[in-house]
Order: C-alpha cells, then sequence, then structure tokens
C-alpha cells in the first residue's frame, strides 16, 4: 500500500510539474519584433509587412504574426477594418494558458471592433481584456484598454463614467512614470470638464496646458494633434479668438495629410468665425464638408449658416440650418449608450459567472487533493510515528543503562580519587619526616609526583562522568540535531560546574575571582573554556553565538587580566594558570 500511494503522489507531481511549465517556443524573429512595438512601432510595421509569412510552420506562430500585425498596425494609427487575422489569433490564445497574449488578442480585438464602429462589439472585448491584463500584470496593456473603455463612454455622451476610466489609466500612467499616457489622459478629461459648462473652464484649462507642456517635448504626432484640438475647442468654446486661431494652425501643421485633416479645417474655420474673418472661416469651414462625421459637418453647417445669414444671404443660412438639425439628428441617433451599458452587464454576468464556475472547480480541486494528502500526510505520520516511538523507547532504554554505568564508574572512580587523597596526604606528611634524610624524601617526592600525577588523571576522568559534564554533553547534542535543547543550564548546574573545576584545576575560580575580579558570567566562560570543548559547543550551553563567545574571551583578557589578544588568548592563560 505505501508503495502504491508514493508512486501515485510521483505520478501527480510530475504531471503538475510539466502542466506548470509548458511554454510554446516562437519563431525568434517575431520575438525580436515584439520587443520593438511599443518604442518603434513603425519600425516593427516594417519588418512585419517583410516578413514571409510562408514560412509560419505553426499555428502558434501564424496567431503570433496575426496579434503583432494587428497590434503594430492600431499603433501606427491605421484604422482597420479587416478582423481575420486578430480572431484567428484570438481563437489560439482562448485555447492556451497564456494569460498575456490572451488579454492582448481581445483587446486589439477590440480596436478592430472600435475601427469597424462597432461599438458594443468593443466593449465587451474590452471588458474580457481587463481582467486578464490585471491577472498577468499588465499595467501598460491595462492603461489603453481603460483609455478605450473611456473613449467609447464618452463618444455615447456616457461622460462621468468616461472619466472614472480616464481616472484609472491616469493612475497607471502615473505608476509607470509615463508621461505620455499621462498627456493623453489630460486631455481627455479636459474635454469632459469643458463640456460640464463654464465654471469648469479653467479647471479644464489647467489640464490641457499641462499636458501640452507634456507634448512638446515628445514626437508623437497623433498625441500633439489630440492636444492642439482639445486646446482649439476650449478656447473656442471660451471665445478666445486669438488662442483658438493659435492652436487651430498648430493642429493643422501636425496633420500627416493636409487635404483630408477634414477636423482640422472645421476648427480652423470656427476659429476664424470667432474673430470675424468670414472669407477665411468659410473658406475653411466648406473644405470640412467633404468628412463622412457627423460631428464635423454639423459643426461645419452651423458655423456656415451664422456667416451666411450676416452677409444677408437668408436662403442659404435656412438651408444650412436644416443641414446642421439634420446632421445633428444623426449624431442623435448614432449615439447608442444601452448598448454599451448592456455589453457592460452582460460582460459582469459572463465573469461572476465564470468567477464561481471557477471558484467550484477550485475548491473541488483542493478538496479532493486536499484530501489525497491528509491521507498521506496521516499514513506517514503514522508509521513515523510508530517508528520514532520505538527509536524513543530505545534510546530511553539505552540512556538508563549508561546512566547507570556512568553513575557506578563515578562512585568508583570518587573512591579511588579519595584513596590517592589520602595517600597524598600520607606522603606529604612522611616526606616532612624526613626532612634531613635527603635520598629519602627524594625519593617520597617522586612517588607523590607519581601520585598527583594519577590524582589529576582521575579527577578528569571522574569529572567526564559527572552530572554536570553528561548535562552539558545532552544539550550539546541536541543543539547538533534539533538546533535547540529542552534543557538549559540552571544556577545549580554553574555551582557544579564550578566545583569541578575547582577540584580539577587548583581552585582556578577562586583565584581569577580574586586576583581578577570577575563576574559570575565570566567564571562560568573561564570554566567552559578549561573543559576543552570546540568554541561552538559553548556557544549552545551558553545560548548565544561564536561571536559572541570571541567577544567575551577577549573582553576578560583585555580589560580584566591586561593581556594582548595578539600575543595570548584566553585558553592558553586560564592553562597556564592552572599550572601556577
Amino acid at each position: 500500500m505505501r508503495k502504491a500511494i508514493i508512486t501515485t503522489l510521483s505520478v501527480l507531481i510530475v504531471l503538475l510539474s510539466i502542466a506548470c511549465n509548458t511554454r510554446v517556443n516562437y519563431n525568434k524573429y517575431l520575438i525580436a519584433i515584439d520587443s520593438l512595438i511599443v518604442q518603434q512601432p513603425d519600425t516593427a510595421l516594417s519588418m512585419l509587412e517583410a516578413f514571409p509569412t510562408n514560412s509560419l510552420q505553426t499555428q502558434a506562430d501564424s496567431a503570433y504574426y496575426g496579434l503583432l500585425m494587428t497590434e503594430a498596425r492600431d499603433k501606427n494609427y491605421i484604422i482597420q477594418t479587416n478582423d481575420s487575422l486578430i480572431q484567428s489569433a484570438l481563437t489560439y490564445y482562448n485555447g492556451t494558458n497564456d494569460i498575456e497574449k490572451r488579454a492582448r488578442a481581445h483587446y486589439y480585438s477590440g480596436c478592430v471592433y472600435r475601427d469597424s464602429r462597432k461599438k458594443k462589439e468593443a466593449m465587451t472585448q474590452y471588458l474580457i481584456a481587463q481582467p486578464l491584463a490585471e491577472e498577468a500584470g499588465e499595467k501598460r496593456l491595462l492603461s489603453l484598454i481603460y483609455l478605450n473603455i473611456g473613449y467609447l463612454y464618452y463618444s455615447q455622451n456616457l461622460n462621468t463614467q468616461a472619466d472614472s476610466s480616464y481616472q484609472l489609466a491616469q493612475q497607471i500612467g502615473i505608476q509607470l512614470k509615463d508621461s505620455v499616457l499621462q498627456a493623453e489622459v489630460l486631455s481627455r478629461r479636459g474635454l469632459i470638464r469643458m463640456e460640464k459648462g463654464e465654471e469648469f473652464y479653467p479647471e479644464a484649462e489647467k489640464m490641457m496646458l499641462k499636458a501640452l507642456a507634456i507634448v512638446q517635448k515628445q514626437s508623437n504626432i497623433q498625441l500633439k494633434e489630440n492636444v492642439f484640438s482639445s486646446l482649439c475647442q476650449l478656447y473656442n468654446w471660451m471665445e478666445n479668438g486669438e488662442k483658438a486661431i493659435e492652436f487651430a494652425k498648430q493642429n493643422l501643421g501636425v496633420q500627416k495629410d493636409r487635404t483630408t485633416c477634414y477636423k482640422a479645417f472645421e476648427l480652423l474655420g470656427s476659429a476664424y468665425y470667432l474673430i470675424l474673418q468670414y472669407d477665411s472661416a468659410r473658406y475653411y469651414l466648406q473644405k470640412s464638408l467633404f468628412t463622412t462625421d457627423y460631428a464635423t459637418k454639423a459643426g461645419a453647417y452651423m458655423y456656415l449658416a451664422d456667416i451666411v445669414k450676416e452677409q444677408g444671404d437668408l436662403a442659404t443660412s435656412l438651408e444650412m440650418e436644416r443641414n446642421y438639425s439634420a446632421y445633428l439628428d444623426s449624431i442623435q441617433n448614432s449615439r447608442y449608450p444601452y448598448e454599451i451599458i448592456d455589453a457592460e452587464n452582460k460582460q459582469q454576468i459572463i465573469q461572476q459567472k465564470e468567477k464561481y464556475d471557477s471558484s467550484i472547480n477550485k475548491h473541488t480541486y483542493i478538496f479532493l487533493v486536499s484530501v489525497g494528502i491528509i491521507i498521506i500526510v496521516t499514513f506517514f505520520s503514522l508509521e513515523r510515528y510508530r517508528n520514532r516511538a520505538k527509536q524513543l523507547q530505545k534510546d530511553k532504554n539505552k540512556l538508563a543503562t549508561e546512566q547507570v554505568a556512568i553513575q557506578e564508574q563515578y562512585r568508583i572512580l570518587r573512591l579511588e580519587l579519595q584513596s590517592k587523597e589520602e595517600k597524598i596526604t600520607f606522603l606529604q606528611n612522611k616526606i616532612e619526616k624526613y626532612h634531613n634524610n635527603k635520598e629519602q624524601q627524594q625519593k617520597l617526592c617522586g612517588e607523590l609526583h607519581k601520585l598527583n600525577i594519577e590524582r589529576n588523571c582521575l579527577l578528569k576522568e571522574s569529572f567526564n562522568h559527572s552530572d554536570i559534564h553528561n548535562k552539558m554533553r545532552r544539550i550539546i547534542l541536541s543543539c547538533k540535531e534539533h538546533d535547540k535543547s529542552e534543557e538549559t543550564m540552571e544556577d545549580e548546574d554553574w555551582l557544579q560546574l564550578i566545583a569541578e573545576t575547582d577540584r580539577c584545576q587548583s581552585n582556578i575560580t577562586l583565584y581569577l575571582q580574586s586576583e581578577y575580579h570577575l563576574t559570575p558570567e565570566e567564571i562560568h566562560l573561564c570554566c567552559l573554556y578549561l573543559t576543552n570543548f570546540p568554541i561552538m559547543h559553548l556557544a549552545y550551553l551558553l545560548n548565544c553565538t561564536r561571536d559572541t563567545i570571541y567577544k567575551k574571551a577577549n573582553r576578560i583578557l583585555e580589560q580584566k587580566m591586561g593581556l594582548s589578544r595578539k600575543e595570548t588568548s584566553l585558553k592558553e592563560t586560564l592553562n597556564r594558570l592552572c599550572q601556577r
């Protein structure tokens, strides 16, 4: 059973590892183009147009090419109404776990729908792309999504929703320190402020001038056009003819095609109208009538109607007013704000359902995996517990046996030591009696020296079998194996260690205390140094680091004993003092 469980767990881990690490090896040339597409969209588009599509050997590369081509055209402000490329990419990426490219595919699908004036479909794609971009952490893409959602709201006179979306894009622009993005948002939010009424004109002007200061340092022609156009409209509404003329001319000056820039003509014509230069105004307004945009036509006819009325041509003025009204109605009829709201509501319902289904599946998966893990962990825990219990009992029995043996050995050593002490005392007394017999005294001193050596060996062996030495070894062993010990050195243990040390080392602690005035903690450290345990083991016993041990030892040596650590060490000094 244990073997089967281990095999099953191993297979599960391998499968999960494969699923999590699946990657697509895209064409390296396409990857290189992708790296250029944000900063150099014109270069990226040229490379894609020159790319041999017959070299696309995999579905992944074909989808990648379709995504990049749609993105490059959009970034070069090319109107796209054919969605075959992006739909092919969208179909592919919706079947993968590549969240970043799925988000991009949905976003650029929305851009194609936007260019095709299918606003409901565009909104749906943007709303699908939004959570995907958030999940992928693609803030720049997320800012573009918010910009386009704001544009769709604004185009349907849903200015409050538009401003909220623009603010989200602005926050990202600030986070990314993207001045171009901030300028575009400021320009669009300025128009919304302008449309709220005359009391909001100063705030709108402030936003647009801030955008202007940014674009003056940029080479982005499209962005300059948007800002100049916005300022021209604002000053037109403020009836500041000179400023309106200034920005209308700048707007016309940045147009790529001066023959079809109908909105720029309408703006310049309206500016000339403000300063009563009717001939110039009529010239540019009539040029703007070739547009297919209802809003531009309506504005042009409104101003032309006033101009010809001022010139006394009432019949033409009435005709133009009827045209103005007709195009105004067409604008209203082309606006379907409920479609945008409906698309938003439907997408929210879909996302909530997907989130719910995902949550159910996730919880079911987690539950099953958790149950499996609990069973496996329980099995191994029980097995480990049984083995550990057996081992602990063995260790306990072994320790008890060793303790008995150690205590018996310690008792024997103490008896031997007592015997040696008695012999030493006897010899010392005997030597004093033979103070006139040098030969006999010398012989007895030799025997005494031999007894002292044997006594010192017994003292050391006795210390190694003492309770305090055994406890210190247990603490050290536990710290080495488990990084901690349930036992610690108590006050009684330190007193026992001091007593054993004095017995073995001729009352060294009394000498240190009287001669160098060491503190109890410093006496403890000196006793540990005399045990010959490694410094790391002393750190376990004192519950500190090796560096702390060295610092304390150096402080005793230099500050208390007046010696240089460059010339000697605390251990050498203590050993020398023990032989005094």
